[in-house]
């Protein structure tokens, strides 16, 4: 599936463990794949009333600061600070839910707990679903967040963080600045980027093929739903192919990124694409691979077995703001001897 060049890792699986065997037996049992299986009309009439109970609350708990910045006047923007004050970094953290599923609230909790863990500001954008919007209005909402976030961090200190739905944004993120500066635009890169199990439009054979596959081990993205995605995340308009189709996008100058994959995943069927599309711009990036594991397990800590892979996401996150601070430290020194 890869090419020779392509640098592919494995990551903390949990086929050891009996207790995620259990849970994963639990999730199939439970159906959720069918809340993303039928019509359109079906697919959305359900995710409306999923919907009802997602809608945007201030957070109350003493977990951790937080300040709602309003975006286009509308959309809400969560800044999440584990301490008093802004820090020197920060994380743009982005949802996924197929562009149709709003933020759930334990997300906010999990933005409390990666602020910890990894020392920053977490900024957590809750962009318009694909009811009344299309997928390029969600692109360009995010951007705004990132934009805001420019006057408060140094690029080479925001890391793109994004989850399903959430981490193709963050990468149609990149196409996107990379349109905008061949316009005369000059928006500097983010430092890191890392996407948690991306999706994408199918559209080569491969993919297809793949997805297929993939999709009868798959314990909650059914292979219809990444068809009928194309037609959602449209809604109507002309949006262009390298947004919707976002594992063959434009990642020219993008930052190091590092991909998160389950093997029994559907969507993990893109990820060839994406390396192909890294390598052919120049980018570099590294696929880890959890052996049998399931959609986005990589940041779900909570069930059994998938901690070790969201420790390991943390640690990346630690180790690439340790080696700035480190650097910075090597060119004072290098300055002073120089003087």
């Amino acid at each position: 599936m890869f090419d020779a060049n392509d640098r592919v890792v494995a990551a903390p699986d949990a086929r050891w463990s009996v207790l995620y065997k259990l849970t994963k037996a639990v999730v199939k049992a439970a159906k959720i794949k069918d809340s993303l299986s039928g019509t359109k009309q079906e697919v959305l009439e359900k995710a409306a009333k999923m919907n009802e109970k997602r809608q945007f609350a201030m957070p109350t708990d003493k977990k951790a600061n937080y300040t709602d910045h309003m975006i286009f006047g509308q959309y809400h923007c969560l800044e999440v600070n584990s301490k008093d004050r802004r820090k020197k970094r920060a994380i743009l953290f982005v949802f996924g839910g197929g562009m149709i599923l709003g933020s759930d609230s334990k997300d906010v909790g999990l933005c409390a707990k990666i602020a910890r863990q990894t020392g920053t500001d977490v900024w957590f954008p809750y962009y318009p679903m694909c009811h009344e919007h299309d997928m390029l209005e969600n692109v360009q909402m995010i951007f705004e967040c990132y934009k805001l976030m420019l006057e408060c961090y140094e690029p080479q200190n925001i890391v793109f963080l994004g989850f399903s739905s959430g981490a193709a944004l963050i990468l149609d993120l990149i196409t996107y600045i990379n349109e905008l500066n061949d316009g005369g635009e000059n928006i500097p890169m983010p430092g890191m980027l890392i996407p948690v199990s991306p999706g994408s439009v199918p559209v080569t054979d491969e993919e297809k093929k793949a997805l297929h596959r993939l999709a009868k081990t798959d314990i909650m993205i059914p292979e219809d739903y990444m068809y009928i995605a194309r037609e959602i995340m449209q809604h109507g308009r002309d949006i262009p192919e390298k947004y919707l189709a976002t594992a063959h996008g434009d990642f020219r100058n993008a930052p190091m990124t590092h991909f998160y994959y389950g093997s029994a995943e559907a969507l993990y069927a893109f990820a060839p694409s994406y390396a192909d599309s890294f390598r052919k711009a120049g980018a570099e990036c590294v696929i880890h691979v959890g052996k049998d594991m399931h959609h986005c397990y990589a940041l779900q800590y909570f069930i059994p077995g998938c901690k070790p892979a969201f420790e390991e996401i943390m640690n990346l996150i630690r180790c690439y703001y340790i080696g700035l601070i480190e650097d910075e430290k090597s060119r004072r020194k290098n300055n002073q001897t120089g003087s």
